[in-house]
């Protein structure tokens, strides 16, 4: 879902999808939210309100299922990241 940044505090940016009524929240925190049911017109009044945490807190969470969609970066492969470091940086030191 494409969001769209926004001034505050507590907020980086905002996405929403009519059809589905799917907020998505990015927090500064870097977590991504995503509240179901959200109907356009609460959509309509986070984007005027001036203080969009609280906001989110009072009519969003308590009002919403949420799940979180924070993109999850891949895990290290520790086997992989040690056989590359013991390569020689060189390729004439192997010979």
């Amino acid at each position: 879902m494409e969001r769209t940044a926004v001034a505050s505090g507590a907020i980086r940016s905002l996405g929403y999808e009519e059809s589905s009524q799917t907020l998505e929240v990015e927090f500064r925190t870097g977590r991504v939210y995503q509240y179901a049911g959200v109907p356009p017109e609460t959509h309509a009044w986070l984007l005027r309100v001036e203080n969009k945490g609280g906001f989110i807190n009072r009519m969003i969470i308590p009002h919403h299922a949420a799940r979180e969609v924070t993109p999850v970066e891949p895990a290290l492969d520790l086997e992989a990241a040690l056989r590359t470091s013991l390569e020689p940086d060189d390729p004439e030191l192997d010979r």
